[in-house]
């Protein structure tokens, strides 16, 4: 029974053989070889070349954006070489201040407590940082004090430093509060840019940003505003040395964005509009080989 079957499947085979022998003239249909690719692609001329202008655009944004970064960073270390450079007399004449803004200098007088200003919530710059670069420390105000020249009839704004919130009514730092000549070293600093929220601070009871017009004609001083440094700071009083440079600096960002953009727009025009197509000789050897079947 076993080897009846076998051979009815043979003849099955050989039958089916012929047939399609017969079908194709008796000889097996050739294939002709195509010389261009299965999925043809669309030309790039007319609409296809313009589009070339968006990875042409991103890819100059990228590059401006590495300019951006090396005059930023070059900034930022410009700053910092002002805030350790050796501190200067305040001119006599305040309106050179606004182009000395991170300059160091020094000044000679007294202060008045009882126009205490307040700006924050702010960190204390001088705790040491977490995980995260996020400080562990406790939220709370910098204490702007107005400061009577002695040299001349002018008062000014110094920032005196760092208090907890828990600390900020000046009666609680009664030690801290400092009577009588003193002499300190501060950095010049500018008004903020304007904060997007906005605030009272008369409701408030403190600036969210450093307004230094507004808080000069609350406490009634001259438009100028110094950061004490830390070698200001007294027992119970604010800690000074508060000065950060903060310059905002993305740019490394910007420049991986517009980049990658730049890959992915070419890549995307390319696979629409470019073919590579085989060689001449390629086809040529294909055709050769398949005669000879």
């Amino acid at each position: 029974m076993r080897s009846l079957l076998l051979f009815c499947r043979v003849i099955c085979r050989k039958s089916s053989f012929r047939y399609l022998s017969k079908a194709a003239g008796g000889k097996p249909p050739r294939q002709v070889p195509r010389e261009k690719p299965a999925v043809r692609k669309r030309s790039p001329g007319g609409g296809g070349y313009p589009l070339l202008i968006i990875p042409l655009t991103t890819f100059a944004l990228g590059t401006w954006q590495i300019q951006r970064r090396t005059w930023k960073l070059n900034l930022i270390q410009e700053l910092e070489e002002k805030m350790r450079a050796e501190p200067i007399p305040l001119p006599s004449n305040l309106e050179d201040l606004k182009n000395m803004e991170y300059r160091r200098v020094k000044v000679t007088g007294t202060f008045d407590h009882s126009k205490e200003l307040f700006i924050g919530p702010r960190s204390n710059t001088n705790e040491p940082e977490t995980m995260g670069s996020a400080r562990a420390t406790t939220v709370g105000v910098h204490v702007v004090t107005p400061f009577k020249l002695s040299d001349r009839d002018e008062t000014i704004l110094v920032n005196r430093g760092h208090v907890p919130f828990t600390a900020r009514p000046p009666q609680l730092r009664k030690e801290g509060q400092v009577d009588g000549e003193v002499e300190l070293i501060g950095i010049v600093r500018l008004s903020d840019k304007g904060n997007m929220f906005g605030n009272d601070p008369l409701k408030d009871g403190y600036w969210l940003t450093r307004n230094v017009d507004e808080m000069a004609d609350i406490a009634e001083t001259a438009p100028v505003f110094i950061d004490a440094d830390l070698q200001s700071t007294v027992k119970g009083g604010p800690q000074g040395g508060q000065t950060r440079v903060q310059l905002r600096n993305e740019h490394m960002t910007y420049i991986i964005t517009w980049y990658a953009l730049t890959v992915l727009t070419l890549w995307i025009w390319v696979r629409n509009y470019y073919s590579v197509r085989p060689h001449s000789s390629v086809i040529d050897f294909i055709k050769r080989e398949h005669r000879k079947l």
